[in-house]
């Protein structure tokens, strides 16, 4: 039987689109090579309250961040809000959340089952190869795929429209039970000794949980992330981390593509969302609220081509100018920054750092954001010209426009 709309990947991209191309009245399947939605878990889930609640997101997944650590090999830099902006996230409660608001809208989610490859006909991608973890086999027909598999953009690829990333961020994280962590306080490390091309961290989550992981770009290096995180661990005094009596509960292992957004996202008869399209940003490997906001564009294009009767690449492409509208040119910056930045040495890092400090709270949590362009920019510069002459003239001249 032929369906509207089948989704591989049930991450938050994917079940975001489940949900608005059911609420648009397409029938629905979203199939998850796991056998639970939100695990094995992949992502730390660090992010922002306003735009999370914005998305509908419930404030009791969220866990404020009231004081942020930035440390250098010599140097840090503090950011104190009375009022939290930055957040951790419960990710499997948000994923499940998510599930459930797709499967309400009529969607149908099927566990255990892995999409292998696209169905081609004619050029127009008509569907998927799937195969469950009993080992059985069979096709799926449908009237448009999107695929939000990941990182991998395995069905994207197959179907050419997808070239492929070769930079990627690759983390490894340990979920602690720390009775003695400041749960209000975040952590961001650098320095080559800490995570080679990269950055360390420590996210409280609640109830006595932190999230302590060591994320590098490869191939800007090839140092293991694993290696580093249990240095990281063992030495957290040395960064003012209170790990006394913690042990793990979980161990986490993810990628990400680091190569930008990718172009196009869109093909005939298939559209990319999250990670299989490159659309997290690249500043700190934030991921989810992208995914979930590329999710609800996808799924509502989805729906229209299929009302229209019309699953060409020239039709689905109003997703890609719609999405790139928005968001392309900051995601560019962040892009470009974390191309430079992934080479500083521990020097450059420590000067940077003391730059660092001239940002107010706000400046900072926006930086973090991707909020990078216009008049936060400008405001930015404006109020600290000595930015300019240390180097960063190019990047500011990419966010003003000028």
């Amino acid at each position: 039987m032929d369906i509207d709309v089948l989704i591989a990947g049930g991450g938050p991209g994917g079940l975001a689109s489940a949900e608005s191309a059911a609420r648009a009245g397409c029938t629905v399947h979203l199939v998850e090579q796991n056998k639970e939605i939100g695990s094995p878990l992949r992502t730390t889930g660090g992010s922002f309250i306003k735009e999370l609640k914005d998305l509908g997101i419930p404030e009791k997944f969220l866990h404020p961040i009231h004081r942020c650590r930035f440390l250098s090999p010599n140097n840090e830099a503090a950011w104190d809000y009375k009022t939290a902006v930055a957040c951790v996230m419960d990710v499997k409660g948000v994923y499940q959340f998510l599930a459930c608001r797709a499967i309400d809208a009529g969607a149908q989610i099927k566990l255990g089952v892995k999409a292998s490859a696209p169905v081609i006909e004619d050029g127009y991608v008509r569907g998927l190869h799937l195969r469950d973890f009993a080992g059985r086999e069979w096709t799926q027909r449908s009237k448009l795929v999107i695929d939000a598999s990941g990182y991998q953009a395995s069905l994207m690829k197959q179907a050419g429209v997808h070239k492929g990333s070769r930079r990627f961020g690759v983390g490894a994280e340990y979920d602690l039970y720390a009775p003695h962590y400041d749960q209000s306080e975040a952590v961001l490390i650098v320095g080559s000794k800490v995570a080679p091309s990269g950055y360390a961290w420590f996210f409280p989550w609640g109830n006595h949980r932190v999230r302590a992981g060591v994320g590098i770009i490869h191939p800007d290096s090839h140092a293991s992330a694993d290696q580093y995180l249990d240095d990281l661990i063992k030495n957290a005094s040395q960064f003012g981390v209170n790990l006394k009596g913690a042990q793990p509960v979980e161990y986490h292992f993810g990628m990400m593509p680091s190569d930008g957004m990718n172009d196009p996202i869109a093909g005939d008869g298939i559209l990319g969302v999250g990670d299989a399209a490159g659309q997290p940003s690249a500043l700190v490997g934030e991921g989810i609220r992208w995914c979930i906001e590329a999710g609800r564009m996808a799924g509502k294009t989805a729906a229209q081509a299929i009302d229209a009767g019309d699953v060409s690449k020239a039709f689905l492409a109003r997703y890609e100018r719609q999405w790139n509208s928005k968001h392309a040119r900051n995601l560019r910056i962040a892009h470009e920054i974390n191309k430079r930045i992934s080479f500083w040495d521990d020097e450059k890092w420590d000067r940077r750092t003391e730059l660092l400090k001239m940002f107010t709270p706000e400046q900072f949590a926006e930086a973090l954001k991707t909020n990078l362009t216009g008049a936060w920019a400008a405001k930015l510069i404006w109020s600290n010209p000595r930015l300019l002459k240390e180097g960063v003239r190019k990047l500011a001249a990419l966010a003003t426009g000028v």
